[in-house]
């Protein structure tokens, strides 16, 4: 099977659908499929064959390069990797099924949709009750939708990544989500890569002595509660004069360039500085798989404050179970088989007391931690690189061969 992977930008240090892309493929690649990556960007040498698009922007012309250049490849599959903000929210992306099924020859359409649900079009406020009508007859009749217009019905194989997003979408088309098949994201970092380093030696690589070690791990960003975590670390420091919190990833993002960025860092380092907590919070920026790996293996808890709440859609989160490390989160979404009190931590997002009061419980009850870690471990299996690899190809072959009993049905009638 030949398999040609779309992203909007192929820079992994900036997009975690790009490093979703690269991870997938790289599953694949081992599974014995004929896999490259196709961006008009590419930021760095991918371990993945990749192949640049003409221009920098997605426009029609850049979606008509691509199914030729799928065409001459002789690829079954185009994969489009689909979050507004990686391609610049230019809506004319979710036109692609469509133009598809215009070219002769073009190869099949499947879509996997990481976001759904902020991306609303927009229209004139005099069209908007009669647009509104509109997108409901039609999105009810798994048409047209008004954020992803042809995307999710015309695709031929459409995958979500998380029962939220399947709720919204059965919500809003019925229809469309019986199409739909779920695979679950996976870790960022696996813990393979740093070749099973112990937990003692990265402690003592790292020279953590006796502290507790909390660390944050994922795009640093303003929705990622992170002012909500300090507050709480100022008050859980009172009570535990060892506690250590690690923020470690990149603050330039597809989601935060780089003026944006810079501002904002320096805003948290600005807010550390101000609450006394120079020597307890280090804001580590990007770093390498090999590094990140060392810091998840010494940490002793996960934090992640999200503004929104965690859900089963953030590579942090399964990145930390897959580690074996006890997680405290926001509550907000759907965590399939997590638990409160049995495989995960939840408190309220926004509310620095709440965290600052489960930081010191779970820093005081070791056995609590073990019993969240070895719990979270046991269900990070379900995430593993090789079971979504494997799953992607069962759902892309059987939706092949079942196209393909199609048409020689209607050959023979």
């Amino acid at each position: 099977m030949r398999i040609l992977q779309v992203v909007g930008e192929l820079a992994p240090e900036r997009c975690g659908i790009a490093h979703y892309t690269l991870r997938l493929s790289q599953e694949l690649q081992a599974e014995g499929v004929d896999v490259a990556i196709s961006s008009p960007t590419v930021s760095a040498e991918p371990a993945i064959p990749s192949l640049k698009l003409r221009g920098s922007d997605w426009t029609l012309r850049t979606l008509l390069d691509l199914v030729a250049m799928a065409r001459r490849r002789k690829v079954d599959w185009i994969h489009l990797q689909y979050a507004p903000g990686a391609y610049r929210h230019r809506r004319i992306v979710a036109m692609l099924p469509f133009i598809a099924k215009l070219v002769p020859g073009a190869p099949r359409i499947a879509a996997t949709v990481h976001e759904i649900g902020g991306w609303p079009l927009r229209v004139p406020a005099a069209v908007e009750p009669l647009t509104r009508r509109v997108f409901s007859v039609t999105e009810r009749a798994g048409w047209f939708d008004r954020e992803a217009l042809a995307l999710m019905s015309m695709s031929d194989l459409l995958i979500v990544t998380n029962p939220d997003h399947l709720e919204t979408l059965q919500a809003r088309s019925p229809r469309v989500a019986r199409r739909a098949r779920m695979i679950p994201v996976g870790p960022n970092v696996s813990p393979e890569v740093d070749g099973g380093m112990s937990r003692e030696d990265a402690r003592r690589r790292l020279g953590v002595g006796g502290r507790f070690i909390a660390i944050f791990f994922g795009f640093v960003h303003p929705v990622k509660g992170l002012e909500t975590l300090l507050h709480a670390m100022r008050g859980a420091r009172a009570v535990h004069a060892s506690l250590t919190l690690w923020i470690t990833g990149g603050v330039r993002s597809l989601a935060l360039p780089a003026g944006e960025a810079d501002r904002y860092e320096a805003r948290l380092r600005q807010m550390v500085a101000e609450l006394g907590l120079s020597g307890a919070v280090e804001v580590t920026g990007y770093l390498p798989d090999a590094d990140v790996s060392c810091r998840l293996r010494a940490a002793d808890l996960a934090v992640l404050p999200f503004n929104h709440g965690v859900t089963l859609k953030s590579g942090s989160l399964v990145t930390c179970l897959s580690y074996g490390l006890p997680v405290l989160a926001t509550a907000g979404g759907r965590l399939g088989p997590l638990r409160h009190g049995e495989s995960i931590w939840l408190v309220p997002p926004r509310d620095p007391d709440a965290l600052g009061e489960a930081l010191c419980r779970l820093a005081s009850d070791f056995t609590l931690r073990q019993n969240l870690g070895r719990a979270a471990a046991e269900i990070a299996s379900e995430f593993s690189w090789s079971q979504i690899a494997r799953r992607h190809l069962e759902l892309l072959s059987d939706t092949r061969e079942k196209h393909r009993s199609a048409v020689v049905s209607s050959t023979d009638e």
